[in-house]
């Protein structure tokens, strides 16, 4: 039985170490990666309509790459970049293209 290896056997000291070692890192990872969505606000995966009704960038698709790009949204109306960032920002309201 010089070099056969039977599972039974265990993997040794270092084997089982590094087994746990391992089992912890990844428990820790696991935890340390749902924290960092936390907050929704940070994932841009989840959205919120802005304060004034308007939507946001994360609920159009855009229709247009060019400059300045388009993109449709939700309410049927077609928004420029330029114009979801003033939404964003509350400064003035634009007039959206159909």
């Amino acid at each position: 039985m010089d070099g056969d290896f039977s599972p039974a056997e265990g993997l040794g000291f270092m084997g089982d170490t590094l087994m746990r070692l391992a089992a912890v890192m990844l428990c820790s990872l696991t935890m340390l990666a749902g924290c960092s969505l936390e907050n929704p606000t940070d994932n841009p995966f989840t959205f919120t309509r802005n304060a004034n009704g308007k939507p946001t960038v994360w609920q159009c698709a855009l229709v247009y790459m060019a400059s300045p790009p388009r993109y449709g949204c939700p309410d049927d109306k077609t928004y420029t970049a330029f114009q979801l960032h003033d939404f964003r920002v509350g400064t003035d309201t634009p007039v959206a293209s159909k």
